[in-house]
């Protein structure tokens, strides 16, 4: 099988990893788990993504979305970032070192912003051999990850603890180092081979003037990062939260702790259009919360100079065109005297490009995820990389290697979702973390579900002699595909006609296909073969950097 054919098999049939912005190793993870080998699985975890028990807890997990365990009636995905937590948990993470890539190369690169965009950026370009330098504008690096995520979310002591990890590689750290113009970073330039910006996104989006000119109206990631760094907790008795992104779930969770009496979120458009974390607006209305859909604000009511009131109009999309519009005669009000914006965040300045200035993260892609956030340090790393070196050893290659079994049966098949322990309702506190984590009896279960779809079925139709007995025990609908013709291409694209048994003239079908995309892995079909026409190979993805 050619090099192309390898590398389609592989997309085709792991589409967790592909959807992986960071490229992380899912099934190489969630199998070491499988057999109890959770430094394997944290190892694996922090040199795709170096952040494991961090992506463990808040990451958006595209990955689930596209788990092949979710799909139709094969029950819900495989809880892939829960078991990531359970990795670091397990793991004796403290001897788990980053891989170097490359030889050292004598190149001096500035990296500015110590987020996690700033400190993927700064530990993937380490490992290519190249000396790095890392401006942090606050007194401690993380950035969001310190200074908009709740401690409820997140322990301040993993954060602290990945970050050494990462600095610990020798990365030369300058605190309390602002850069505040284009022109700061072009005078830099000249001092260092390359500039990586990676500055993230701090300026709040702004409603308008009556909005923030208002002392009762703070923008949604001051506010975290008031309460999350300096200790300042006041909050309103009434709180309303403008949003329904990451943030404004954050901001109204975080009033609730504080002690706000009642706590409203306001949404322009519908429950499916929110960008949150799974289980995340279940959480908020568990702890009291409310979510109101499909209004937005509209103006402030204030009395003798106090903020009284939120005016507030219902929307609704146009059928014709499908655009957000107000319902006429909707507006209502809602009383207030705390207003927090979570409507999203841009550059604070805009720097010019140039032959060794690079962009990475937020500040590139605009607010994002940390998953997307880290998956682009890494790709803007690899560039730099090419730039100063003149040198390509960054591509992939798959390795296919023959293997006796995968050791998951059927059974495994319909072992249902493990769930998230969480604490109680009644202890829940700035401070306390509200999701539990797996013990390892749970992670082990979970991660047996895994259809470890980088193992490979598959049936030479010169040994087959058509005698039927794996269709007879195949437990998933076509998962093996009688077909009357199958070709694969030079790019490893299958295409194949099914059987049509009214046009067949007496011979039901031709050859056999085990298809990936519906295998479920369980090695029935191979024990029922007489001839040993089926055979079982692992497709592994290496990056040629590694």
């Amino acid at each position: 099988m050619g090099k192309n054919q390898l590398k389609q098999l592989y997309k085709n049939s792991v589409p967790c990893r592909s959807s992986c912005p960071a490229d992380t190793d899912i099934p190489g993870y969630l199998e070491a788990i499988y057999n109890n080998d959770f430094n394997k699985a944290y190892e694996i975890n922090f040199n795709d993504n170096f952040f494991p028990e961090i992506l463990g807890r808040v990451c958006s997990r595209p990955c689930e979305d596209n788990c092949r365990h979710g799909e139709n009636e094969n029950g819900e995905s495989v809880s892939i970032c829960f078991s990531k937590r359970a990795a670091g948990k397990y793991s004796s993470s403290n001897k788990v070192k980053l891989k170097n890539k490359q030889k050292g190369t004598g190149k001096n690169i500035l990296v500015i912003g110590g987020g996690v965009a700033g400190l993927a950026a700064s530990a993937e370009l380490k490992r290519f051999g190249h000396n790095i330098t890392l401006y942090e504008r606050h007194s401690s690096l993380g950035g969001m990850l310190n200074q908009g995520i709740p401690i409820f979310r997140l322990p301040r002591e993993l954060i602290e603890k990945e970050v050494k990890q990462i600095i610990n590689l020798g990365i030369k750290v300058e605190l309390n180092k602002s850069i505040s113009s284009s022109a700061e970073i072009h005078n830099l330039s000249e001092k260092f081979d390359a500039v990586i910006c990676a500055m993230g996104t701090l300026k709040p989006n702004i409603l308008n003037n009556v909005f923030s000119n208002n002392q009762n109206v703070e923008d949604g990631l001051d506010f975290l990062l008031r309460v999350n760094e300096k200790n300042n907790h006041y909050v309103g008795k009434n709180v309303i939260v403008i949003g329904g992104g990451y943030t404004s779930m954050d901001c109204a969770r975080t009033a609730l702790r504080l002690g706000a009496k009642s706590v409203k979120t306001f949404y322009r458009r519908e429950q499916g259009d929110l960008e949150i974390l799974p289980g995340e607006l279940e959480e908020l209305v568990n702890e009291k919360g409310k979510m109101i859909f499909r209004a937005r604000p509209n103006k402030l009511i204030t009395v003798k100079g106090k903020l009284k009131y939120l005016e507030l109009v219902k929307t609704q999309n146009n059928i014709k065109n499908g655009k957000l519009e107000d319902v006429p005669q909707s507006k209502f009000k809602i009383s207030t005297d705390h207003i927090i914006l979570a409507i999203g965040q841009s550059q604070q300045f805009s720097a010019r490009k140039s032959k060794n200035i690079f962009f990475a993260g937020d500040y590139k892609l605009g607010a994002t995820t940390l998953i997307n956030a880290i998956g682009d340090a890494k790709k803007t790393a690899i560039d730099v990389d090419k730039y100063l070196m003149k040198r390509n050893v960054h591509g992939e290659r798959y390795i296919l290697e023959n293997i006796n079994s995968t050791k998951r049966t059927l059974k495994d098949n319909y072992i249902p979702l493990t769930d998230m322990r969480l604490k109680d309702l009644s202890k829940r506190t700035f401070k306390a973390e509200v999701e539990l984590g797996y013990n390892k009896p749970e992670s082990k279960k979970e991660s047996s579900r895994c259809y470890l779809c980088h193992y490979q079925f598959a049936i030479n139709n010169d040994l087959c002699v058509l005698c039927d007995e794996c269709l007879l025990v195949r437990p998933v609908h076509e998962c093996i595909k009688e077909l009357s013709s199958k070709n694969i291409d030079d790019n490893g694209e299958v295409s194949f006609k099914k059987i049509e048994p009214g046009k067949s003239h007496g011979i039901y079908h031709g050859l056999l296909y085990i298809d990936p995309k519906v295998c479920v892995r369980c090695g029935e079909c191979e024990k029922a073969c007489p001839t040993g026409a089926i055979s079982l190979t692992k497709v592994s993805k290496i990056n040629a950097s590694a």
